[in-house]
């Protein structure tokens, strides 16, 4: 199974992708594969690279489903139409998907993002701080899945959150 995570900054994608990994997933996240390979801001290209970076994430994912192992995409997939284009991208080599909408309440997903920049502000390593300006314009981006997306909702907003 192909698990695409969709949600907002901070939600709790990452955290939840970590969970699906201790039961056998291979997580497979932009972010890190970004991260991994650019030293510096790609600005304007960062879209566009990220982009080409999500094709080859999805080409791995269906390698992975190909031989049963579970796929997950930590993504964010904050636009329908990426959100289309992996459904699309999945139906169209028979390999089933499914959309996985990370949510939590505002004050947690805040009080989360507040804890993880002050962590990754110690960090050597490269990393994204999210704060400010910045998250408005990552929040305004977002496009909440419609009910004909049939989405599955997983609230986040518990600190440690069952299922």
């Amino acid at each position: 199974m192909i698990t695409i995570l969709c949600g907002r900054v901070a939600a709790g994608k990452t955290a939840l992708a970590r969970r699906f990994a201790d039961q056998g997933a291979v997580v497979l996240s932009c972010d890190e594969l970004m991260l991994t390979l650019f030293d510096g801001c790609l600005g304007p290209r960062h879209d566009e690279t990220a982009l080409r970076c999500l094709s080859y994430l999805f080409s791995l994912a269906a390698q992975l489903a190909g031989k049963g192992v579970d796929a997950v995409l930590d993504y964010g997939f904050w636009l329908r139409a990426e959100r289309d284009a992996a459904r699309a991208y999945f139906s169209s080599r028979g390999l089933a998907a499914r959309l996985l909408v990370v949510q939590a309440a505002e004050p947690a997903r805040l009080a989360r993002l507040s804890r993880r920049n002050e962590g990754l502000r110690h960090e050597t390593r490269r990393v994204y701080l999210i704060e400010g300006a910045l998250l408005g314009r990552m929040d305004a981006k977002f496009e909440p899945p419609g009910a004909d997306e049939h989405a599955e909702i997983f609230d986040n907003t518990e600190e440690r959150p069952t299922w």
